[in-house]
């Protein structure tokens, strides 16, 4: 019951954002295309850079957690592939929306407060390659065919790239950047979910269903990678959880932002975002009762 108390806690700042969102679209109109430019153009490399230069990083660790990180992603996106080739589901936000998850504003929360800061380490750690996944794979699902050469025309890889360098070596940076990098990167959620909640006016009662299904699969499939990547790989205590509660999360709220940049479906990418959010209230708790029963 304590769990389910926090982690309500951890959920209720992203669900009133989103609120706020959702209430102001009613009040005001805004262009949810330029706030999405300002997410990826502006606050996202400021979180990427920030994130990664205040990581201790070994290379042996940096490489089991690329190669744990891809089997995250590919074993789910491969099986959304597979489904939406053999099915015919024409609508680009299935595949992306299973292959990308929220790596960053649910599952930190959520190791620090069942595993503590060791448990934080190891989200942290896997979720590192989760930043050239997204701005590689997930821009080319979004985008289509056209997209090869867009990853390169984003800031936020180049931002990730430079981070893990300046780590890796040891560089040092002035804390006055730093400083600037943190305040930037905090602007980051708040304004993903604010549009996200704004773009939602949009959804139609028929994206629900097909909204469901998405989210549930991210969730489900996810749950089925960790059970695969944990047993064969032996996994055991915060490195466990941490591949569940990376693995298990719902869908990114990147998607919604590329998807409106790329003009896919914005409404119903929202509306797939904000249903894994939902559903993360009940599964985050079966999840970790499951590593607690196992």
């Amino acid at each position: 019951m304590i769990y389910v108390l926090r982690i309500l806690e951890i959920v209720f700042p992203v669900l009133a954002i989103t609120t706020l969102g959702f209430c102001w679209g009613i009040w005001k109109k805004l262009d949810p295309k330029v706030l999405a430019e300002l997410v990826l153009f502006l606050f996202a490399p400021a979180v990427m850079f920030d994130a990664l230069v205040r990581q201790t990083i070994d290379a042996n660790q940096l490489l089991q957690a690329i190669g744990i990180s891809v089997a995250i992603h590919i074993i789910p996106g491969s099986i959304a592939w597979a489904i939406s080739t053999l099915a015919g589901i024409k609508h680009r936000i299935f595949v992306p929306g299973i292959l990308l998850m929220n790596a960053v504003s649910l599952p930190y929360p959520l190791a620090l407060l069942a595993y503590g800061e060791a448990g934080l380490a190891q989200v942290v750690l896997l979720s590192i390659p989760n930043v050239f996944i997204t701005f590689t794979i997930g821009i080319y699902f979004h985008g289509g065919n056209s997209m090869s050469s867009e990853p390169f025309r984003m800031p936020a890889l180049w931002a990730a790239f430079l981070g893990l360098i300046v780590t890796m070596a040891a560089i040092p940076i002035p804390k006055f950047f730093l400083s600037f990098a943190n305040l930037m990167g905090k602007g980051l959620y708040p304004l993903e979910l604010f549009t996200l909640g704004y773009r939602l006016r949009s959804v139609h009662f028929t994206d629900i269903r097909f909204s469901l299904l998405v989210a549930g699969l991210r969730v489900g499939l996810g749950f089925f990678t960790a059970v695969l990547i944990t047993h064969f790989m032996a996994l055991e205590g915060t490195m466990r959880a941490a591949v569940f509660l990376l693995s298990c999360s719902p869908p990114a709220v990147l998607n919604y932002v590329f998807a409106e940049r790329y003009g896919n479906e914005g409404g119903l990418a929202a509306s797939v975002v904000f249903t894994g959010i939902l559903i993360s209230v009940v599964s985050t708790p079966l999840v970790l009762l499951y590593l607690e029963l196992t």
